[in-house]
Order: structure tokens, then C-alpha cells, then sequence
């Protein structure tokens, strides 16, 4: 009713002006994609021809949650856009079309040939039943020559075999018209899928004052994609600067692929408001109610799972897949050759989910939440079926399950496809800045073309190579840049806890290289060595990058028995500990390196520690860390010493280490 009464009004502001009006539906493409951490900036291009007066341009097809006060429409020449309107396109698949009942009617053929076949199974198994229950060789009323038995057993056998043969052929037979059948369940699938999928139109009126042939711009947010940063972080060896390798996972579920088209990377937020927050009145003893709102929602969650046959166990292509709200379509998806699908993004909060896949009962998964920042999975188990049963099976979703590292939930372990790359035409902390490099030059080399450009608070890459990224909701890695950063190559040791010695890159200047929050891999000669999460929410002038264990690099501590002693004092007792670090450099270079260990400290007046010495290291007399600077030569060896005593009353229990 809604439509209808928009169409009328619009050529009713058309007939009141006495003129005629020509309704086209010019074809628009996909040209650009402007990609945010959460939606993205969609723009299209259209030839436009029109005639002298004005034209009705209706653009159909296009992603459901597009936001309508985001569309902006520009390029003609020689005209003028008189009104823009948006109208949501709910799906009506009670309409066949004549390709559907063509499928149809071959669906019935091949069900009327497995009914046939069968049909003549059971005429040979009851003739073998009656073969059986009539065999002359079972019958005790008449002695049989041998003759007689041989010549009846070579009946049975012949004709046996000659059953078993017809039922195998008649056996395959089955399979090969079951087999025509999931193809065009699939292709009626296909097409139903198509049709069942929520769009949207945009309807431009236009005024035209001669023949016009232009292109016609046409853009619009959509909040079914977006962005993530990741990194490799590479080194050969320490006489070789840091290779940082920048990527990004795109990904995007809004209905229709993005075939070769140019796209443009933003770390700012359009879906987040731009108005400055306002404090509440903030009473002792009551529930504050000041918020961030833009901290809230900011970190989308993401829904996957897999659709399989509930008998077989074998997965189902193109499964047509919705997520609702209040009945209301929010996202939807295909499932692929395997039976994968993926939503992302998807705002927290509860949903239902719906599949439905022809020659199958449509199934609805109710009360399934998304967590923000988390992945919820839900396989779907379909029941296949002859008669088209128009009734939900309806399955409730459990409370969901955090794994250890809190960024899954849900009921299935299905492996996170990332990592795919796009079709193309250690922890971190910070510390104080140590001088290692002679060269301090930081060398990039842009991977694929693209223009790196800053704004007030957002930072855009814009790759000019087109790239294609399916409608899919997984992640299509595309590689922006790798830059050659000198670095300070730090060994860390505390041997106290870890007989290993652990590298570090030391970035100075960090900042200037604009790197954004995110995974980072590590690559160390060659081998992955972990995974780490990059920080770059501080002030320091130095991110310090953990690179893993080197065990080139030997360390041992143990104790000093020539300082070791135990004495009473009247009441007390007077103990003296001391402990020997040795350090071995086995790399044929020099290195840097810091060692650390610890004084004891009391809180109690009764127990007094005396630092005894620790020769070339600094202390920190606020939490007693002992800290040794070296530097170490190739093949070089170091002896630390440290000891402390320690008085305290002969009824404490005190054991020092």
C-alpha cells in the first residue's frame, strides 16, 4: 500500500503539471567502495539518456539496509533532480516465473521416475521372495535325483543373478535421478534464493530541457561492512631492519559482490554520532547515568556456522539464510559449496535465524545473541523433504559459550576462515629509547598503488588497483604497503623466572608510521613465532615489539654458596643470600641486552633487608628490580652478582630465593 501510494503521488505531481513522463531503469555498476571499521560508502555509476521533459530513473536491486539519508545523487548535465526517494522492496515469492516452473516440472519428471523405478524393485523382490518360499530344493515330500537337483539349482542360480543384477542397475538408476534432482533443487534454490533476498530502490525524478546522454553518480552507506588492520612483522636477523608488512581484512555481506572496483580504506566511524555528549548531575549514593555512547556498538560482532543435511551430514550450497529482528530482515546471506556461511557485521543483541533451502523443511533458530567484538556459530541441521511444509521447525538457541580467549561463542567449533586474499585485476609495551642503529631511515615500498592520506582524526589509504570482494562476509586480505624500519634490536632476560632469553624490536619515533590497533603476526629467520596484538593506545615514544625466544643467546643463574650464611642474634636471625648469573652471547655479532632481577622487600618493621651489592646495575629502590645493561661481543661472556641479607625475628618463617 505504501508503494502505491508513493508512485501515485509522484505522478500526481506529474499530471498536475501537464506533462508526460518516461520511467527508466537505467543498469548501475559498482565503482567504488569507501570501506569504514564498521559500513562503508557505496558508489555507483549509470549512463543516462533522456528525453526533453521530465523522467522517472528507478534503480532497483540494491542492498536492503542502505541508509536513506545517505543517498546523494549527482553527475547529469544539462538536467535537474527534482526528488530523490528510497523504498524498501519486500520480497513476494508466490510469483513463479517461467524459468522456476520449468524446473518444477522437471522436479516432477524425475520424482515420477524414482516412483517408477521403485516400483519395479518390489516386483523382484517379491519375486525372489516367491522363489525362495516355492524352491523345490527345500520341499521333503518327493526324493530328488541328483539330476533333478542340479538342474534346479542352476535355475535358481541363473535367475538369482539375474534379479541382483536388475536391482543393482535399478539401484543406480536411483542414485543417477537423485543426483539430477539436488542439481535442480540447487539451481530452484538458486533463484528462489534471489528472490526471497529484502532490496531496496532509489527513484530519481529528473528534468530535462533537450536530449541528454550523461553518467549519473549515485552513492549510499551501508553498515554490512567494513575493515580490520593486520601486520606482519618480519626479521631476518638483527643486522637487518624490522619488515612490516600492513594489511587489511574487508569483508561484506550486503547482498551483491564487489567485482573489480576501486576501494578506498578509513579508520573514522560514520555510524557513530557527532555530537558532543552531555553530562548528567551526578548525586552520591544514586545510579550514575553518564555514558559513552560512542564507545557503545563500536565493535560489531559476527555470526558463522555451517548448513548440513540432518541425515547425511553433508553439507548444503546455497542455502538462503536471513537474521531478523522483530520480524524484521537485518542481514542475510547464501551458504557456500561447503555449506559456510558468514554475517558480519552484525550489531550485538538477540536475533532469529532462518534458512530455508528447497526439497527441505525451512528451519528457524530463535534467540541467538551476538556479543559485541565476538563470533557467535550456529550450524543448521535441515530436514529434507517431498511435501513443501510451510511451517517453521523451531529450535532454541542455548546460552552461548566464551572461549579462552573471550572472542568466540556459541555451539559449534567451526574454524574462522580469514586470511583469504582478495581478487586483484609477543605483546607490546613501551620503554625508554635506546640509540642502536647508525641509519635510522625508515624505507617503504608500496606493494600495490596507493595514496596514503591523513585528515583530522581519520587516516585513508585509497588502493587504486581494483580489487573484487563477494558478498560472503569473510575476510579478503589485501596487502597495502611493507616498510624497512630500523629498529633496536634488545635481548630481555629474567632468569629468575625463565631460563630463555627473549628478543625485542624497539621502534622510536613510532607514531610517524601509522600504525593502527590490531593483529600482528611474527616471523623471526623465517619462522612463524606467534602472534600478538598490536597496542598503539599510549603516549610513549617507544613501541616495544616482543619477537619471541632466541636461544643463540645462554643464561643461567644459581646460587653464590661463598656468600650463602645463617646466623642467631639473641632473638633474630641474620641471613645473607647472594646469586650468580652467568651470560653467553653464541652469535657471531654483538648484542644489547638487558638482565634483570630482584631485592626482596619487607613490609614489616621486625624484618630488615640490607642490599648487599649488585656491581654495574641500577636498582630501582621503589620495587627492588635490579637492571644490567650489556653489551655483549660475539662469542663474549658475562658473570653478574648480586646479595642481600635479610634479619628477622626466629619465629618468622622466612625463606629467601
Amino acid at each position: 500500500m505504501k508503494k502505491i501510494i508513493l508512485l501515485l503521488s509522484l505522478f500526481a505531481a506529474l499530471n498536475g503539471s501537464g506533462q508526460s513522463t518516461d520511467t527508466l531503469r537505467p543498469r548501475s555498476v559498482i565503482t567504488d567502495a569507501t570501506v569504514f571499521y564498521s559500513g562503508a560508502q557505496i558508489s555507483r555509476s549509470a549512463t543516462i539518456k533522456l528525453k526533453p521533459g521530465k523522467s522517472l530513473l528507478i534503480f532497483d536491486k540494491l542492498p536492503y539496509e542502505l541508509n536513506a539519508n545517505s543517498i546523494q545523487v549527482g553527475g547529469l548535465t544539462n538536467s535537474k533532480i527534482l526528488s530523490v526517494k528510497h523504498q524498501a522492496e519486500v520480497p513476494s515469492s508466490s510469483v513463479k516465473g517461467k524459468e522456476e516452473k520449468e524446473i518444477e516440472a522437471t522436479i516432477k519428471f524425475h520424482e515420477e521416475n524414482i516412483r517408477n523405478i521403485k516400483t519395479r524393485l518390489s516386483v523382484f523382490d517379491i519375486e525372489e521372495k516367491v522363489l525362495l518360499d516355492n524352491s523345490m530344493l527345500g520341499s521333503s515330500e518327493t526324493v530328488k535325483s541328483v539330476a533333478e537337483i542340479k538342474l534346479a539349482a542352476d535355475f535358481y542360480r541363473q535367475r538369482f543373478n539375474e534379479i541382483r543384477l536388475e536391482k543393482l542397475k535399478l539401484s543406480g538408476d536411483i542414485e543417477t535421478e537423485s543426483n539430477s534432482l539436488k542439481e535442480l533443487y540447487i539451481k530452484l534454490n538458486r533463484i528462489s534464493s534471489e528472490k526471497q533476498k529484502a532490496q531496496s530502490k532509489i527513484m530519481v525524478l529528473v528534468e530535462s530541457e533537450k536530449d541528454v546522454s550523461s553518467k549519473l553518480s549515485l552513492s549510499y552507506y551501508i553498515p554490512s561492512a567494513g575493515w580490520t588492520p593486520f601486520y606482519d612483522f618480519r626479521v631476518r636477523d638483527i643486522s637487518n631492519p624490522l619488515s612490516v608488512v600492513y594489511n587489511a581484512n574487508v569483508f561484506q555481506s550486503s547482498g551483491e559482490d564487489w567485482t573489480n572496483i576501486k576501494i578506498k580504506l578509513s579508520t573514522s566511524n560514520p555510524a557513530l554520532s557527532g555530537e558532543i555528549p552531555q553530562l548528567d548531575a551526578w548525586y552520591l549514593g544514586r545510579t550514575n547515568y553518564n555514558q559513552k555512547p560512542d564507545e557503545q556498538n563500536s565493535n560489531d560482532g559476527a555470526l558463522k556456522g555451517r548448513i548440513l543435511d540432518k541425515t547425511t551430514k553433508e553439507p548444503i550450497p546455497f542455502v538462503t539464510i536471513t537474521l531478523e529482528s522483530n520480524n524484521r530482515q537485518i542481514a542475510g546471506t547464501t551458504s557456500d559449496f561447503e555449506g559456510n556461511y558468514t554475517i558480519k557485521p552484525v550489531a550485538s543483541g538477540r536475533y532469529d535465524l532462518k534458512a530455508s533451502f528447497v526439497g527441505y523443511k525451512p528451519v528457524m533458530v530463535s534467540n541467538i545473541v551476538i556479543s559485541s567484538g565476538k563470533t557467535s556459530f550456529n550450524d543448521i541441521y535441515l530436514e529434507e523433504t517431498v511435501i513443501n511444509i510451510e511451517s517453521l521447525e523451531v529450535a532454541d538457541y542455548k546460552v552461548p559459550l566464551i572461549s579462552k580467549d573471550g572472542t568466540l561463542v556459541g555451539r559449534s567449533e567451526a574454524p574462522d576462515r580469514t586470511g583469504i586474499v582478495a581478487t586483484r585485476v609477543g605483546g607490546v609495551s613501551t620503554s625508554k629509547t635506546h640509540n642502536y642503529k647508525p641509519s635510522r631511515e625508515v624505507v617503504t615500498n608500496d606493494l600495490i598503488s596507493n595514496t596514503l592520506r591523513t585528515e583530522i582524526a581519520n587516516l585513508e589509504y585509497t588502493i587504486e588497483i581494483p580489487y573484487s570482494v563477494p558478498s560472503d562476509g569473510q575476510d579478503y586480505a589485501i596487502r597495502i604497503k611493507e616498510s624497512a624500519i630500523p629498529v633496536d634490536y634488545i635481548y630481555h632476560a629474567i632468569p629468575k623466572l625463565s631460563g630463555d632469553v627473549f628478543l625485542t624490536a624497539e621502534l622510536t619515533n613510532w607514531n610517524e608510521l601509522n600504525l593502527l590497533p590490531g593483529k600482528a603476526g611474527i616471523y623471526y629467520q623465517g619462522t612463524f613465532v606467534g602472534e600478538t596484538q598490536l597496542n598503539t593506545d599510549f603516549s610513549g615514544d617507544t613501541l616495544s615489539i616482543s619477537l619471541g625466544r632466541d636461544k643463540s643467546i645462554f643464561i643461567s643463574r644459581e646460587g653464590d654458596k661463598e656468600k650463602f650464611d645463617k646466623k642467631i642474634i639473641g632473638n633474630n636471625i641474620r641471613e645473607v643470600a647472594g646469586w650468580k648469573i652467568t651470560v653467553k652471547n653464541n652469535k657471531s655479532i654483538p648484542v644489547k641486552m638487558l638482565v634483570q632481577d630482584q631485592y626482596p622487600l619487607s613490609e614489616r618493621k621486625s624484618v630488615l633487608i640490607e642490599q648487599l651489592g649488585a656491581p654495574d646495575a641500577k636498582v630501582n629502590s621503589y620495587n627492588g628490580k635490579i637492571t644490567w645493561t650489556l653489551d655483549l661481543q660475539a662469542g663474549e661472556k658475562k658473570e653478574l652478582n648480586f646479595s642481600y641479607s635479610v634479619k628477622y625475628p626466629k619465629y618468622e618463617d622466612i625463606t629467601l630465593d
